[in-house]
């Protein structure tokens, strides 16, 4: 037999696989090993740290391929650089005998760390190595380097390097242990998990191969190395985190285990060591005393059901602190809105049984996320112990020694009928009400009760039973309920696209067919839904899509939801700021500074600091504002506006500097890399007009906002939304959005841009500015009210 063992082309990579294929051949010479190379992407990107460029997985995943379409038969990795499961369908074998498994010291004129000259540089690849370092000597400055042996050698020396820190067992099996300075002890420095050992990887049904493999094992590194995979699967460590581990056998046969995991940016690291005689057991509680010490707070949360307004006051705060936000598919996206720029977004969402991330593995991602972050937030439809599995990931986390805390939210099974205008109890008609989900984990109807729900004469609400509607009213005919008993289904519950269909147990589900009506949905059945006729629906307001700049909430979408209008943001662009050198000299010989945005000031003033000047070399200098809200921000400043128009946009401020500034005064625009012509247009024949660009409104990714009959109306707050928002759709939709949208705009460079693009329904603020947009929305709500009733 052939056996084709795959392996990357360092000189490292082969020293290893040559060392398995002797190995192999003296055992099994009745078979043929040959060597394949496997050029890898963690080869081919050398000039990134790890973490930057997909993780420990860019060294094997093409090597993993090559297995699994049997064009080689194993492949050999270094453990330390695997993740910690294998790819599917694929298995290791038992671990081989270890090589050394110490980091060492590699240095280039000195004999020991503490020989080296105070600020001394060393090089490493591994966050692991270079917070452990600069514990060791925190005077040190550490630089990314990475590489196989030789190039981290010759970047060493032409860096002029003082030192750089490679593991013992990658040299002594290229025969350079004469290379190595020092060696660290692992209460200096604890290596990766499983440093040291071979990978041997093949596909799980080869038998053959791995009896082959096996026999070759080494009991002993099989306890140290498993007990490390095994350390580093509980703390859900990978290349982003700096994590350590390192299972020592003790000369009386015991062992200690030692452990350490820090934060990706190592301001919190924690280190943990426990002896005994079972490396397992050493592994788990050397983890759990980490975590207890380490873990931020992991906080399930109701979103509620739809309305985004249906969040807790409660969950909403802790949005605003989240560090990490994993989310559902039945969580509002524009709950996203809340939290801080650098926040980090996960969604792992289920719809129609196709899960982006299965539940074991959201259990271990709300762990791992836990030990980087401070707050953690899962954020989880309607409430998260209402069929939301919000126990078991309560339980899971409480089982680690991870602290979770509760914030519930409104369920669908309360709202969606409300919502609908059916009370789930009512005085003398139903005095309880059985919420139930309707499919077991098989997809099939759930083993239900249903005798009890029919027999008690309380209203019966049944969840995620859109496909099962036919099988449930008639297993409640069956257990004695009359068929004309009144019956609701409530499609897509609490959100603006809610739509409610009454009939009754006989009827309801040909009146679902008909209707057209899409899942998710809230049956109901009971006497209570009769009442909707005399309460009424609420009526669900289509929300207004507010374009912005940056990723916080917008002031717009604040006074709006101040009114009772609900609001979906999406981004357009981002603020930022460009560097300016300027001068007294300059500054004083300005007539005129001209504000057009609170942007303009905080850039103005930003450079101002910069060039080491302050408001004193502007005494003699005028200030003129485009509106009240830029007067406001330079008030922030000590300046005072002395040029304010009465009506807020560039035509009219252009006109008032008309009459003020004459052909010896130097007029100077603070203002963004875009805008419009007008000032300049304007000033430019009648005065030395000089523009200064202190910003820039640079273009985002924008996300595909959906249709336009999602939405009541669509807010521009500048030219630059406008071209970009229509501008990120192809064509066709483009159009329709032009054609049906309603747009709203701030003042009449917005509009100039929308009429110039094609939109046809366009109506402008009469203030440009946030108040005076924010109240022709809010009439616009009420118009729409009024025509409706």
């Amino acid at each position: 037999m052939i056996y084709k063992i795959g392996s990357r082309g360092s000189k490292l990579a082969l020293a290893q696989t040559e060392s398995v294929c002797r190995e192999l051949k003296k055992r099994y010479p009745e078979h043929t090993f040959e060597i394949v190379i496997v050029k890898t992407k963690g080869d081919k990107v050398q000039d990134k740290p790890l973490d930057q460029v997909g993780g420990k997985g860019i060294f094997v995943k093409e090597i993993e391929e090559m297995i699994l379409s049997d064009e080689i038969q194993m492949g050999v990795h270094s453990m330390k650089d695997m993740p910690a499961r294998p790819a599917e369908g694929l298995i290791f074998s038992k671990v081989w005998k270890r090589e050394d498994p110490r980091d060492v010291l590699i240095l280039r004129e000195k004999k020991r760390l503490q020989e080296l000259r105070h600020g001394a540089v060393i090089g490493t690849g591994s966050k692991r190595r270079a917070f452990q370092l600069k514990k060791l000597r925190p005077d040190l400055q550490v630089v990314g380097i990475r590489g196989n042996v030789d190039t981290r050698l010759r970047k060493m020396e032409e860096q002029k390097l003082d030192g750089i820190v490679l593991a013992a067992a990658g040299l002594h099996r290229l025969g350079m242990g004469d290379r190595i300075s020092q060696y660290f002890s692992e209460e200096e420095m604890i290596p990766a998990p499983a440093q040291g050992v071979l990978a041997l990887e093949l596909r799980k049904n080869n038998e053959e191969l791995r009896k082959m493999l096996d026999a070759c094992a080494d009991e002993e590194s099989q306890k140290e190395a498993s007990s490390e995979r095994q350390f580093l699967e509980a703390m859900g460590g990978g290349c982003h985190v700096p994590v350590g581990a390192s299972c020592v056998k003790q000369k009386d046969g015991t062992y200690r285990f030692y452990g350490m995991f820090g934060t990706e940016d190592g301001s919190r690291i924690v280190y943990e060591s426990a002896a005994g005689s079972d490396p397992g057991t050493l592994a788990e509680s050397t983890a759990a005393a980490i975590r207890r010490k380490m873990a931020g707070t992991v906080f399930l949360t109701g979103a509620g059901p739809g309305d985004p307004d249906l969040i807790t006051v409660k969950g909403r705060k802790i949005l605003h602190q989240a560090d990490c936000v994993i989310y559902d598919r039945l969580a509002d996206p524009g709950l996203l809105s809340y939290v801080k720029k650098d926040c980090e977004k996960i969604y792992v969402g289920k719809e129609n049984r196709h899960h982006v991330m299965e539940q074991e593995e959201i259990n271990r991602l709300l762990a791992q996320k836990a030990m980087e972050h401070k707050v953690v937030v899962r954020l989880k439809g309607g409430d998260p112990f209402v069929f939301g599995r919000g126990g078991e990931e309560a339980m899971f986390l409480k089982k680690l020694g991870i602290p979770a805390q509760i914030i519930p939210g409104i369920s669908s099974c309360i709202a969606g009928p409300a919502y609908a205008g059916i009370p789930v109890t009512h005085r003398g008609t139903s005095g309880g009400f059985h919420v139930v989900t309707a499919h077991d984990r098989n997809n099939k109807l759930a083993d239900i009760d249903f005798e009890g729900m029919a027999r008690s004469g309380e209203t019966c609400i049944f969840l995620m039973g859109f496909s099962k509607i036919g099988e449930i009213v008639q297993k409640l005919q069956e257990a004695g309920m009359s068929p004309h008993m009144p019956a609701a289904v409530i499609s897509r519950a609490a959100s603006v696209n809610q739509k409610t269909c009454i009939g009754t147990l006989e009827t309801i589900e040909e009146r679902v067919r008909k209707n057209r009506m899409e899942p998710p949905a809230v049956i109901v059945a009971g006497k209570t839904v009769e009442l909707s006729a005399f309460i009424g629906t609420v009526r669900q307001q289509k929300p207004y899509l507010v374009t912005k700049i940056g990723t916080k909430p917008s002031r717009l979408s604040e006074l709006l939801r101040g009114r009772g209008v609900s609001v979906t943001e999406i981004q357009t662009g981002s603020i930022v700021m460009t560097e300016q050198k300027f001068t007294k000299d300059m500054l004083q010989k300005a007539s005129w500074l001209i504000f057009t945005s609170r942007n303009g000031v905080k850039g103005f003033m930003k450079n101002l600091q910069d060039s080491d000047l302050d408001v004193r070399c502007l005494h003699h200098t005028k200030i003129a504002a485009i509106g009240q809200k830029t007067a406001h921000w330079l008030k922030k400043y000590g300046l005072l506006a002395d040029l304010v128009p009465q009506i807020y946009d560039s035509g009219h401020l252009a006109q008032c500097l008309k009459q003020k500034a004459g052909k010896q005064d130097l007029v100077c625009h603070i203002k963004g890399k875009e805008g419009t012509s007008v000032l300049r247009d304007t000033l430019a024949p009648l005065c030395k007009y000089h523009e200064i660009e202190v910003y820039e409104n640079q273009p985002v990714k924008i996300e595909k906002p959906g249709s336009p009959d999602q939405y009541a109306g669509t807010v521009f707050t500048c030219a630059s939304s406008v071209r970009r928002f229509f501008g990120s759709m192809e064509a066709k939709t483009a159009e329709k959005w032009k054609r049906e949208m309603r747009c709203f705009s701030i003042g009449t460079g917005t509009t100039s841009a929308l009429q110039q693009i094609g939109a046809a329904k366009i109506c402008e603020a009469l203030q440009a500015d946030y108040e005076s947009l924010a109240a022709v929305i809010g009439k616009d709500v009420e118009d729409v009210s009024v025509s409706e009733d």
